[in-house]
């Protein structure tokens, strides 16, 4: 088989369905932005979900400037320092508080006496 063959049987195996009111139904897959990709403003953002968790910490938490957020898929990474070790669980209550974080990683935390 060539690749056109693959390709007019792929076309002929894909019927969209109709809904009950007419309209043509679009698979949710890629109509949906995945909550780990999902911007400040609700646009597609590849690093939605690390923006999303700086912007709530450096918002609710005191000396959360100091840290430094990254994401792998719907992990988020912290690291850097914080002021007093009694704000590392605040941060991370907070964090999965956001939508689209399953787990927080913070090996990379120190606690300094001046952030």
């Amino acid at each position: 088989m060539d690749g056109s063959t693959i390709s007019t049987a792929l076309k002929q195996a894909y019927k969209p369905r109709r809904l009950a009111d007419g309209s043509l139904c679009r698979s949710q897959l890629f109509s949906t932005i995945p909550p780990e990709r999902i911007g400040l403003d609700g646009e597609f953002d590849y690093h939605g979900l690390s923006k999303r968790v700086s912007h709530c910490l450096t918002t609710n938490v005191d000396g959360a400037r100091c840290l430094k957020v990254r994401q792998r898929g719907r992990v988020v990474v912290l690291s850097g320092q914080l002021g007093s070790p009694y704000q590392l669980r605040e941060i991370v209550d907070l964090a999965l508080s956001v939508d689209g974080v399953d787990e927080v990683e913070t090996l990379g935390i120190a606690v300094v006496d001046a952030c």
